[in-house]
């Protein structure tokens, strides 16, 4: 399964780990985790916010580190396919990745952004 991971999911792995984790290492040892440089960026950037503790931002960098080396990185064309309207325009990245790296699923904690994922391509967004 190829499998596209919401920037919440990673924030909540590294921080709580429990369920998000497990999602996170199941994707990672039997499944292709799919990245772009733009979502990779993102990860960082909000990795690097004020609100989190030293110690949670370096627990977040050495999973996006373990993911990044794990992933296969897809290219965000200049002029990106057509996609549907989601509610958040953030990310819009994360479905068009989807779309490019044909994506099996996308897992966020959200998926009233991504609905319209799974009703266009047949696939599906899957909270953890």
């Amino acid at each position: 399964m190829r499998v596209l991971i919401d920037c919440s999911i990673i924030v909540s792995a590294a921080i709580s780990g429990g369920l998000c984790r497990q999602v996170i290492a199941e994707a990672r040892d039997n499944h292709t985790i799919l990245v772009s440089e733009e979502i990779l960026a993102e990860y960082r950037r909000v990795a690097g916010y004020p609100k989190f503790s030293e110690a949670n931002k370096t627990k977040m960098h050495v999973l996006i580190e373990e993911v990044a080396l794990r992933a296969e990185c897809v290219s965000i064309p200049e002029t990106p396919p057509e996609t549907e309207e989601i509610s958040d325009a953030d990310d819009l990245v994360y479905v068009v990745a989807a779309h490019v790296g044909r994506a099996d699923a996308i897992v966020t904690g959200n998926t009233n952004h991504f609905s319209l994922f799974d009703a266009r391509s047949g696939n599906g967004a899957f909270s953890a």
